[in-house]
């Protein structure tokens, strides 16, 4: 009997790396062989028929291919297909769904062009592969579970999960898809921001100049500002005077060192500048502030 027993559809627009996609999933999502009867028919999608238990014989396009528990059929758009000889084989259960890659609108670049045409020659090229660590099994039991119970945020889920099984075909391919996926990952996937993350938390203190960062990064001091003001809202100077101002709140409330030690040590030469840029971050002197602390601090427990 069918997961899923009242008809259904949905139509899921994706992405993964360069490329998009639209799924379609409706109630065939999840079936037995008998179930899986039909006469010859075609999509205009790929269409996966993924075999999760036992085995079945697919006919498609005047040939017959077979398949048995993590084997992975992959259906061309307008093929001819259906399932045959139910009654010879081992009943089987089966995860049906349907997808194609979406090309880039004409003003998108060559890059993205690239991407589109080089994964429809490799899936064109791709007809069974085999699943050998069951990823892309957990995959489509994640899918069949959000359907079927259809908690809130499960359309964002569904879509998350089918880019994750777009990428797993990719790889059970063993092929590299040119321009599908950024050449330094790393990169983005957030990489520079970490080490401009890394840099302030270990160099704040320091007599640290933007032309550090800059060279750190390898870009222009015109383009440091840049990223600060969309990463922080503020210059680099800006961000070294907030982290220390800070450091020395801290101090202020751990040790009874004289403010103007304190102030030092964390990277202020000029003591009225640092008084007025302190009563500007907090809304009032040093000295009030550490005051202000040891008020709120809990007495001490004496054992």
């Amino acid at each position: 009997m069918s997961l899923f027993d009242n008809p259904f559809s949905l139509e899921i627009p994706v992405r993964a790396g360069n490329l998009n996609a639209v799924f379609f999933i409706n109630e065939n999502l999840f079936v037995t062989n008998a179930e899986c009867i039909s006469p010859p028919h075609n999509h205009h999608d790929f269409e996966i028929r993924y075999i999760a238990t036992g085995a079945c014989n697919q006919l498609i396009d005047d040939r017959i291919w077979e398949a048995s528990a993590q084997d992975l059929l992959l259906v061309h758009p307008l093929e001819y297909h259906c399932q045959t000889n139910t009654a010879m084989l081992p009943d089987s259960t089966q995860y049906n769904l349907r997808f194609t890659p979406e090309p880039p609108p004409d003003s998108s670049p060559a890059s993205a062009k690239n991407a589109y045409n080089a994964t429809l020659r490799l899936l064109n090229n791709t007809r069974r592969l085999h699943d050998d660590n069951r990823k892309l099994l957990v995959l489509l039991e994640l899918l069949a579970e959000e359907i079927h119970r259809r908690h809130q945020g499960f359309v964002s889920n569904i879509q998350s999960i089918c880019s994750c099984i777009l990428v797993e075909i990719l790889r059970l391919t063993k092929s590299s898809v040119e321009g599908v996926f950024s050449a330094d990952e790393l990169e983005f996937h957030g990489y520079g921001r970490s080490k401009l993350d890394e840099f302030f938390r270990h160099k704040y203190l320091t007599d640290v100049k933007v032309q550090d960062l800059a060279n750190d990064m390898k870009v222009s001091t015109r383009q440091v500002n840049r990223v600060m003001n969309r990463m922080f809202g503020m210059s680099f100077t800006q961000k070294i005077t907030e982290m220390r101002l800070h450091r020395v709140a801290v101090e202020l409330t751990q040790n009874n060192k004289p403010i103007q030690q304190i102030c030092l040590e964390c990277g202020f030469t000029n003591y009225t500048r640092f008084f007025s840029s302190f009563r500007k971050e907090f809304g009032m002197t040093p000295g009030q502030y550490r005051a202000d602390a040891a008020k709120k601090k809990p007495p001490r427990t004496e054992l």
